[in-house]
């Protein structure tokens, strides 16, 4: 049952809705409808009553067009600059209005040349040819009114391809790439401008839409790169203190502070509404949106959280897809339940990679470890360490322990190494030591950030061995506070696995990255 407050909400709600379809009507439907009759009233008479010169029916176009301009400025006297622009019809019905006029004009110029010809050769009569007819008409009526229906249609199309398997606001005259995770939470995609406002979020429109549906509104724009930024000034409130990189995590702290400073908004005020957006609207706001909902009590869990994103901001229910993204909102309802944030000294002493040379052309590949922090920068990174060398560590390490191996198994462990030279280590990859299909990389690293990203690269030969190429295996983030001495991530909890969707055979189930950590308590 809804108090008596949100019945009055909704009714004006309603009404504001119906007086806006009343003035979309006045301003657009009804004039373009009238003028469109009009004209073709002009055309049929002409046809009709062959009497009829070409100077009358150029005349009686102007006219149109006239009648066409002067309820246009009519409209914008009695609504006010403000209601009229609102209206998403009036651009291009202004538009639709100085192209009819222009043309009409052009038409009663060509007619008046024409007719002077005829009275300087002798002619006293002059009828319409068809063909003129038919010019006049596509010119006056058609040409203008589908040039503006195919560029509208064009841009809704791109707008949805983009929006992919987002859900868009389609009521009254808004489409937006925009959802209500919540009543006061929305999640939407970057309000764009000139070109690329025709295929994303225009700006205009967004701003129309907070302005007449939430005039109480704070937006965040969580994009860290520079082309992605706008006027504070566009909106009521904007926020851009807290930024973070696409496909990437926001820092566990900076990720709490942002939610609390969201919580204390939306508790100020009932009717204070937070919009949160990235570039698509997808992964970085999931990450941000799923946290709030948990701070404001509307879900109790992580899987909740996820799940309700996903509902509401997509068709597929696919909302946040990278993993790390979702690691995070499972630690920020670690921190909500706990309440506070871990903190550890963090050092990287090896990666393990398991059941990964099961793969073809990984036998023969070397890898790489490189730590980056929140900002992209590279903290450390590790030479290309050999599997083959890390298989030959293995055997010697096997016949330094005096166990038995017999000629047959040495020659074929020696022919599989055939044609991959053990490489160069820098100092952080101290040495590479082989277990069954799994290498690992033992590596000397600094203490780490609270923060850190961990990127797998791998490196292999192309063209018969005449050049080598570097891919990204996967990646992922952590946080220091979280981790424990030894962390076990299979293959669906590791980012930027592009590269091994392409192989031609699936992926073992068991292959999973293992990162062995020391751990020291901060006194």
């Amino acid at each position: 049952m809804l108090s008596r407050d949100s019945r009055i909400i909704i009714v004006f709600k309603d009404v504001g809705e119906v007086r806006q379809a009343c003035m979309r009507w006045f301003c657009c439907d009804f004039r373009s409808r009238s003028v469109s009759i009009l004209n073709t009233m002009v055309v049929v008479a002409s046809f009709v009553f062959n009497s009829l010169s070409m100077l009358d029916v150029a005349v009686a176009g102007v006219l149109v067009a006239i009648v066409h301009s002067l309820y246009t400025i009519i409209c914008r006297v009695v609504l006010g600059s403000k209601h009229f622009w609102q209206l998403t019809c009036v651009t291009w019905e202004v538009l639709l209005s100085s192209t009819k006029l222009l043309g009409s004009i052009l038409v009663l110029v060509v007619v008046q040349v024409e007719e002077l010809e005829h009275e300087v050769n002798g002619e006293t009569t002059m009828t319409v040819s068809r063909p003129m007819f038919w010019c006049f008409f596509v010119l006056s009526l058609i040409v203008p009114r589908a040039v503006v229906y195919v560029w509208s249609a064009c841009q809704q199309c791109a707008r949805r391809q983009v929006s992919k398997n987002r859900k868009r606001f389609t009521e009254g005259d808004f489409d937006l790439d925009l959802a209500y995770i919540s009543g006061r939470i929305l999640a939407m995609s970057f309000p764009a401008q000139d070109l690329e406002a025709q295929f994303r979020n225009p700006m205009a429109e967004v701003q129309r839409f907070l302005q007449s549906r939430h005039p109480q509104h704070r937006v965040y724009n969580l994009c860290k790169e520079e082309h992605r930024r706008y006027d504070e000034t566009s909106f009521w409130q904007v926020r851009r203190r807290i930024t973070f990189f696409d496909h990437n995590v926001c820092p566990l702290r900076l990720l709490v502070d942002l939610v609390e400073e969201q919580h204390r908004f939306l508790a100020e005020e009932p009717k204070n509404v937070v919009v949160i957006h990235c570039k698509a609207g997808k992964g970085r706001t999931g990450l941000v949106c799923s946290c709030l909902l948990l701070r404001e009590g509307l879900q109790t869990s992580a899987t909740e959280a996820l799940e309700t994103y996903a509902e509401r901001r997509t068709h597929d229910r696919k909302g946040i897809t990278i993993p790390s993204q979702i690691r995070y909102v499972k630690l920020y309802a670690q921190i909500l339940r706990e309440g506070f944030i871990r903190t550890q000294s963090v050092r990287l002493k090896s990666v393990l990679l398991q059941n990964f040379l099961q793969l073809p052309g990984y036998r023969s590949s070397s890898f790489q470890v490189e730590v980056r922090d929140h900002e992209k920068h590279v903290l450390f990174s590790s030479g290309f360490g050999c599997a083959a060398f890390a298989r030959q560590a293995r055997v010697d390490s096997a016949e330094s322990n005096g166990s038995e191996t017999s000629d047959g198994e040495a020659e074929s462990s020696q022919g599989s190494e055939v044609g991959c030279a053990s490489p160069p280590l820098d100092a952080g990859a101290r040495r590479c030591v082989g277990q069954a299909d799994a290498v690992v990389l033992e590596l000397e690293m600094p203490l780490l950030p609270d923060d850190f990203q961990v990127v797998l690269r791998r490196r292999y030969a192309t063209w018969c061995g005449l050049s080598q190429q570097v891919d990204v295996m996967c990646s992922f983030w952590l946080n220091s506070g979280y981790v424990s001495e030894e962390m076990h991530l299979p293959l669906a909890e590791l980012d930027y696995c592009r590269s091994l969707q392409h192989l031609c055979v699936p992926v073992p189930d068991e292959a999973s990255v293992v990162c062995s950590f020391e751990c020291r308590a901060l006194s």
